[in-house]
């Protein structure tokens, strides 16, 4: 009984660990709905298998979002508009390549591997993306559910 509650005590300890990232990533979509519309999201974003996953890796570049804050604004993406793979690449790319990432990169590895580390990002998420867009299926759009059934 004991290991259960361990487990259970270390599991709620990583919960609070993680949720203000969480709650950071939720501030950024909420920002990103706000000021970027839904129209602009789906021109840039939405259209097309390869130009929307380099946009969205080169947008993802700069956040300052680590891979707990990433997922709801990537799900915010994903419902104004952006396609699987430039969600995809979006995720993969931002905690990646993050101004603290990079210093850590700075301070443990040196110079080099600090300019190599965001490209092999960048080439990932892209690679990851267009093979999301190629090869993947997207998920199935839910039917409207009519209140009124129609017939007699």
């Amino acid at each position: 009984m004991t290991v259960v509650y361990d487990i259970l005590k270390e599991s709620w300890y990583l919960y609070l660990d993680v949720a203000v990232y969480m709650l950071f990533g939720f501030f950024i979509a909420g920002l990103l709905h706000v000021f970027f519309k839904a129209e602009k999201i789906k021109t840039y974003l939405g259209t097309g298998r390869i130009k929307p996953v380099v946009l969205a890796a080169f947008f993802g570049i700069p956040l300052p979002l680590c891979s707990c804050g990433v997922v709801p604004v990537a799900t915010g993406l994903k419902k104004q508009g952006a396609n699987s793979g430039a969600a995809l690449s979006f995720m993969i790319s931002t905690p990646e390549t993050g101004v603290d990432s990079i210093a850590v990169s700075w301070a443990m590895l040196d110079p080099v591997m600090t300019v190599i580390r965001p490209v092999a990002a960048f080439i990932t998420a892209v690679s990851t993306g267009i093979a999301q867009n190629f090869f993947g299926k997207d998920s199935p759009v839910a039917e409207k559910i009519d209140p009124k059934p129609s017939g007699g």
